[in-house]
């Protein structure tokens, strides 16, 4: 068959241990790859790598890639010997959200210093790029140990009441699991040790419906393909917050405030027992690719720092026992950019653990954009019972603003006209007590549109007595002039003078304190390439 260089084509990464990320997580170790042969056939088109001489024995191997195509399939053969064997199907569970797909293989043989060749068929026109291999032995999983409940103390039960109040659980129920596997065990004999933070790799999600896909996939993945009991994680968080219940737990608890008694679980080869897993759907390591999520969203790390406060004020875990997968084993996860929070963490999390999470009060926040692309706030205190003080914070990308504070407890109404920016913007309302501890009691998205021209829009408050802004949009880049005037014409400020790019909102103060009463007018003009493409002039009122 001929040989082409279009068509499939497979990208191979050379796995190396500081580079794991879902694979660590179902592996013991990793194994190089290299590419042997990429061909096209017809409608479809296929790929095959081999691997390494794996050291040591296995009987289970895992892939993971990155797929185009959603019905990529795969098999595995083994070296025997001089020859090469059968070729087995691979048990392939793709990601709900991006192109991530992992690749599982488990068998009876106990294989020694083996090689194998993976091969995956996809679309003639898809390309598939493999990421990472590891090889397992599920003789020594932890999650088939057995139990001796008359030889071995009943766990701790954890403290039924405390100052941090859990995030509402989505149940197994709620997403779909299906059955374990077995019988679960304890996972503390009879203490809790350490609060692991992971994170999913591949497997995001935005929203609570893109959580119970990815969780319910998880689970499969974790079972039918690495062959544990149930999904290995107690706990699970989406990018939205939500908190995902993992394994079953061993009592009848309905949610975290009944304070269960969890399951053993798999989520760190060698140190399960007395380990609750915590992992946040999404992959935070920036080498991994552009379907790599760089940040954690302002809503999951404040459910992160309840969640484990949580944890640790009721199974008595300290805050210096919050780990990160990669401190018990060579793995990415949760990833640089989470990984580098754990201090962070900790001390918000010893922060709530002092003021505790009980609920300062409720609010309604509400919002509208007018033609000007102006956004207005509203917001009423529906509930009450500590707030000292407010304010209200502006979130565009990685950059947070306080745009309101009071301490009056009040209906309000606020126009954000210092916003320069178009796409989505988050607003929260956090609320303070006397003592200090802080909370989010609301959060909205809104959406600013771009236009399609050039705009001048009215100055906000307009009559104003010391200070407003004048906001106008781009459509084009362009050096810009904007300067107000007096009622015979005289200019009395500069405000922009120079060069701004096109495409977005700007949004310009101008200080009244050396002006005196009376009408103004502000101009702004935009000279492009071929002369003046803009140029409008509006009025404002200044009243002492």
């Amino acid at each position: 068959m001929q040989k082409y260089l279009f068509g499939i084509i497979l990208l191979l990464c050379l796995a190396l241990p500081a580079a794991g990320q879902e694979v660590e997580e179902l592996t013991d170790r990793l194994v190089g790859l290299s590419a042997t042969q990429i061909e096209v056939a017809g409608k479809m088109a296929e790929a095959t790598a081999r691997s390494e001489a794996v050291p040591g024995a296995f009987n289970g191997v895992i892939v993971r890639g990155v797929s185009s195509d959603e019905a990529v399939a795969g098999w595995i053969r083994f070296e025997e010997g001089s020859a090469w064997g059968e070729w087995l199907p691979l048990y392939i569970v793709p990601s709900y959200t991006t192109d991530v797909f992992v690749a599982a293989y488990r068998g009876e043989a106990i294989r020694q210093r083996q090689r194998f060749e993976v091969r995956f068929t996809a679309q003639a026109d898809a390309t598939v790029r493999l990421l990472e291999a590891g090889v397992f032995d599920n003789r020594q999983d932890e999650d088939r140990a057995s139990f001796d409940a008359a030889k071995t103390p009943a766990p701790a039960a954890g403290k039924t009441r405390g100052h941090v109040v859990p995030p509402t659980l989505i149940t197994r129920s709620e997403w779909g699991a299906v059955p374990f596997i077995g019988d679960p065990i304890p996972l503390a004999r009879p203490e809790y040790f350490y609060m692991t933070f992971h994170h999913a790799a591949g497997y995001s999600a935005a929203t609570k419906e893109e959580g119970k896909v990815q969780v319910k996939r998880i689970q499969d993945l974790h079972q039918n393909g690495r062959g544990w009991s149930d999904i290995g994680y107690q706990l699970l968080l989406d990018r939205a917050g939500n908190v995902y219940q993992g394994r079953p737990f061993m009592d009848d608890s309905d949610g975290l405030d009944d304070v269960p008694v969890f399951a053993m679980g798999a989520h760190v080869g060698g140190a399960n027992t007395g380990n609750i897993g915590v992992c946040l759907l999404g992959c935070y390591h920036p080498p991994e690719g552009s379907f790599c999520e760089q940040i954690i969203t302002p809503a999951a790390l404040d459910t992160i720092v309840t969640t484990f406060a949580f944890l640790s004020e009721r199974y008595g875990v300290g805050t210096a026992s919050l780990r990160g997968h990669r401190d018990f084993s060579s793995t990415a996860c949760p990833g640089d950019n989470n990984y580098v929070l754990l201090p962070e963490i900790r001390g918000a999390v010893e922060a709530m653990l002092l003021a505790g999470n009980e609920p300062l009060g409720a609010v309604s926040l509400q919002a509208h954009t007018d033609a000007d692309g102006v956004i207005h706030l509203s917001w009423d205190f529906i509930v009450n019972n500590d707030i000292f003080a407010y304010r209200v914070e502006r979130i565009v990308g990685e950059d947070t603003t306080v745009v309101f504070e009071s301490a009056a407890v009040q209906p309000e109404d606020f126009v954000d006209v210092g916003l320069a920016a178009t796409g989505p913007v988050n607003y929260r309302l956090v609320a303070r007590n006397n003592a200090g501890r802080e909370q989010v009691l609301a959060t909205l998205e809104v959406v600013v549109e771009g236009l399609a021209a050039f705009a001048l829009a009215s100055s906000y408050p307009n009559p104003f007595s010391d200070r407003t802004t004048i906001r106008y949009f781009l459509e084009g880049d362009g050096v810009v002039r904007l300067a107000v005037y007096d009622a015979v014409g005289r200019e009395v400020a500069t405000l922009v003078d120079g060069f701004q790019d096109g495409g977005q909102w700007y949004a310009q103060p101008l200080a009244a304190s050396s002006l005196a009463s009376g009408t103004y007018f502000y101009r702004l003009t935009v000279e492009g390439f071929s002369g003046t493409v803009f140029d409008e002039t509006k009025s404002l009122v200044l009243v002492r």
